[in-house]
């Protein structure tokens, strides 16, 4: 009987456990902190403060590398139609995650064969780091046999941005850009 009653405790402590890992957490009562404005060497070979170059703008802020074989640049030609597809006139943003490699010319290069319109942005490995850091932007070195270089895994989403360059919306990559384009239009 001892048994028993040990077992209906045991029993009852884990009810309890898992009703507490199941029950909702509140709602948030702030909004989540990331994004915001940033100083870096844009690709024209310049620094550039994104609160000034496109001030009242909305921005669609991705990030990424020059190197990267297939979800860069699908994503970034996703960001591109969607954008085409607004009648907002925000700002297209690529920050790379991979400064080593990505020079402003590389950038240059780079976000041209999207549409002059995207801008590229690099820095040196610390002001970099600094960036992802406000926007929760994960990067990381993936060496492999397969691949003479290395790659990068990183995080894959687009931001979107307020006129004052707060994240209002984000994007998974493979987002359809019609999807997009319509969550844009609905911001503004």
């Amino acid at each position: 009987m001892k048994a028993l009653g040990g077992a209906f405790v045991i029993l009852a402590a884990c009810l309890l456990a898992a009703g507490y890992a199941f029950w909702p957490a509140p709602p948030a009562t702030t909004s989540l902190a990331i994004g915001g404005d940033f100083r870096l060497m844009h690709e024209s070979g310049v620094e550039l403060d994104t609160a000034e170059a496109f001030k009242s703008q909305p921005m669609l802020v991705y990030f990424g590398y020059t190197y990267c074989p297939d979800v860069c640049p699908t994503t970034l030609m996703d960001m591109v139609s969607a954008s085409e597809a607004t009648d907002v006139e925000e700002a297209l943003v690529f920050v790379t995650i991979d400064p080593a490699r990505d020079g402003a010319a590389d950038l240059l290069a780079y976000t041209d064969l999207f549409t002059p319109a995207l801008h590229g942005f690099t820095g040196d490995a610390a002001s970099i780091e600094d960036v992802k850091a406000d926007w929760a932007i994960y990067a990381a070195r993936h060496d492999t046999e397969e691949f003479s270089d290395y790659l990068m895994d990183h995080t894959t989403l687009i931001f979107l941005t307020d006129r004052q360059h707060r994240v209002v919306e984000v994007f998974r990559g493979g987002t359809a850009p019609d999807v997009m384009a319509s969550a844009i239009n609905a911001q503004f």
